[in-house]
């Protein structure tokens, strides 16, 4: 593969995560104006992950700590997010979704999985299936090679 493709790959990937964010953000307005992008990705995150702690938000968003915390609190506030004590450490506080944050949950789930369909409706399952199978090895082995470097 040459350097020329391998940089195109990466622009198509950034050009079709820019155009889901926006639809994204349009879709969200009917449902709840006030819910910024970030808030969304917590919500989806906690949804899929019920009782992951807040390091392991920080980790999978890549954001900082203190943005986080004010994210977090600011959806707790809302009344759409729980932040309970872990059983096995109290210092640490394992997040899970209120009531009316299933509720959202869903909603933002289905939104979602239409805005993806909406998008990827000229690729066909089978070649959707193919490409994440192809993003999952790639992040894989960039992961691998990430590790390597931060090794003594």
């Amino acid at each position: 593969m040459n350097s020329s493709l391998s940089a195109d790959v990466f622009d198509a990937l950034h050009e079709l995560v820019r155009l889901f964010r926006a639809r994204m953000r349009k879709s969200m307005e009917s449902v709840h104006p006030e819910l910024t992008f970030n808030e969304i990705r917590v919500l989806v995150h906690t949804g899929r992950r019920p009782g992951l702690t807040q390091k392991d938000m920080v980790e999978h968003s890549h954001a900082d700590k203190a943005q986080m915390a004010r994210t977090l609190a600011q959806l707790e506030e809302k009344g759409w997010l729980l932040r309970t004590a872990s059983e096995s450490d109290k210092r640490v506080r394992c997040l899970q979704l209120s009531a009316q944050g299933q509720a959202l949950y869903v909603q933002l789930r289905q939104l979602r999985d239409k805005v993806a369909r909406d998008l990827l409706q000229d690729c066909p399952e089978s070649q959707q299936a193919q490409l994440l199978a192809l993003l999952q090895l790639a992040g894989d082995g960039a992961k691998r090679r990430d590790k390597q470097l931060q090794q003594p």
